[in-house]
């Protein structure tokens, strides 16, 4: 449960850590922009560090050069079908006939003290209805929608520059949650206002009970999955799981979790046939993070890092991400050392893998600047997928790596590094065709040098000239 100190408290961390505190109306962009994208997008490339439970969750959703989602058959026809209100309609759910607590609820404010305005919305009391009000595991939940009174202006209105198109709708809605058998009076705000748009079905979950909340049109089918799964060969599924609707609304018991962030539940819905939706519910969750992974060092020490303490923090997120536990998978970094600065700035670049449970390994490279009062950032600069195969010693990487740089900083050369097993000598650098476009020494299997135009694959080879193995340069993985 949120209380009105635990929202604003969340607000300003929110707009402490992503813009600068003299906008006032950040926190209800953020959250508008993180959900028209993950609505707009099944995929997006995570690169957050240390970020926990916020109020809005964003997904590492990502449409993977993989296999398709696993799960029952769905016929899709071309045409998606007309736009249905989902929000319309009585009041749904298992508490609908108490018509005093709908009542009261449907009267409860929005925003509490020190959150009114701010670009968010505070709908006129005669605008507001209770979309659904019902029991779920660990608790009470309604959604109530009104008037959106806080539509942007100006150009921000112009649909073809505004982002979340959620904004520009007349309607917006609010989550309100409360411990079993609360009566409307415990019933407090667990989500930000926002505009929403009435044609999508909207969910919400509870990464600490593990209720689910999907409301959709009646007759549509809702499914949900729990997380991507990779195989050995590096292909990527879900398994799908239908969820018994009632007049359109999904409620399921998931299981209590882990206290983190979910960001691998999805839900889809399908209407007539048609799959009209895949996206991550909203959340609410405890706003501790998971203990440290472990991380193994197998080339040099982690003091001998400034950025060392990106590895945990990338480990953690890769869990957020794949909805796996630290006893599931197993943490390494591969390498990590410094490449050349722009400044006096230490730059480094850090490549974790990650051993899947199918033996299959994710692997993932961050650039950081760190500053000499230790202020700094970082940035990804690769992420790729490969089957199980020979220990993570015995493979080649190629990194071509940017380093992350402010607003009005000129970005320095991209760094190409390339980590090798130490019997590797040379790297030739190769174009498309084979063509030979230079060569660097290795040293202990690894160099870090400047890329080439043009270049497809590096050849590492052994002193005697024989190859080892050829290998492009890491892409980016797209999950999904």
């Amino acid at each position: 449960m949120i209380t009105e100190t635990d929202l604003r408290d969340r607000l300003h961390r929110i707009a402490e850590a992503t813009a600068p505190p003299e906008d006032p109306f950040l926190a209800s962009r953020i959250a508008a922009v993180s959900r028209s994208r993950r609505r707009q997008r099944v995929g997006v490339t995570a690169l957050v560090a240390g970020v926990a439970a916020l109020v809005v969750a964003v997904p590492a959703v990502l449409s993977g050069p993989t296999d398709v989602p696993a799960g029952p058959a769905t016929p899709v026809p071309a045409e998606v079908p007309a736009g249905v209100d989902v929000l319309a309609g009585p009041t749904r759910g298992s508490l609908a006939g108490d018509a005093a607590f709908v009542e009261a609820l449907r009267q409860k404010p929005w925003l509490g003290p020190g959150l009114s305005g701010g670009g968010m919305p505070e709908p006129p009391l005669e605008t507001r209805r209770v979309v659904w009000a019902g029991d779920v595991a660990g608790g009470r939940w309604a959604l109530v929608v009104g008037e959106n009174t806080a539509r942007p202006q100006g150009d921000a209105a112009d649909p073809e520059l505004q982002t979340d198109l959620g904004a520009l709708s007349g309607t917006a809605m609010l989550w309100f949650t409360g411990p079993p058998g609360a009566d409307a009076a415990r019933m407090v705000p667990a989500s930000v206002p926002r505009g929403v748009d009435v044609t999508r079905p909207v969910a919400y979950t509870s990464t600490t009970t593990g209720a689910l909340v999907v409301i959709a049109a009646p007759g549509d089918t809702v499914e949900f999955s729990r997380r991507p799964d990779v195989a050995a060969d590096a292909t990527v599924s879900r398994a799908w799981e239908p969820a018994e609707t009632v007049d359109g609304v999904a409620v399921v018991a998931l299981g209590e979790g882990s206290g983190f962030p979910d960001a691998a539940l999805r839900y889809r819905v399908v209407r007539d046939g048609t799959e009209v939706l895949v996206s991550g519910p909203d959340n609410v969750g405890a706003s501790s993070m998971l203990d440290d992974p472990d991380v193994e060092w197998l080339r040099g020490e982690p003091e001998a890092t400034a950025g060392s303490g990106t590895a945990p923090l990338r480990a953690q997120q890769v869990l957020w991400t794949l909805g796996l536990r630290p006893d599931q998978v197993r943490f390494a970094v591969v390498w990590a050392g410094a490449v050349p600065s722009p400044d006096e700035r230490l730059a480094e670049v850090l490549l974790l893998a990650v051993t899947l449970p199918s033996g299959a390994v994710y692997l993932e490279a961050t650039a950081s600047l760190t500053s000499p009062d230790g202020s700094g950032g970082a940035a990804g600069c690769g992420s790729e997928l490969r089957p199980a195969g020979p220990p993570l010693l015995e493979r080649t990487y190629v990194l071509s790596c940017s380093l992350p740089f402010a607003e009005g900083e000129t970005p320095g050369r991209p760094s190409l590094v390339v980590v090798a097993p130490p019997s590797a000598a040379t790297a030739r650098l190769l174009d498309a065709d084979g063509e030979v476009l230079g060569s660097y020494v290795l040293r202990d299997g690894v160099v870090v040098g400047e890329p080439v135009d043009g270049l497809a694959t590096v050849q590492t080879l052994t002193t005697d000239g024989a190859v080892l193995a050829e290998t492009a340069p890491m892409g980016s993985v797209e999950w999904e």
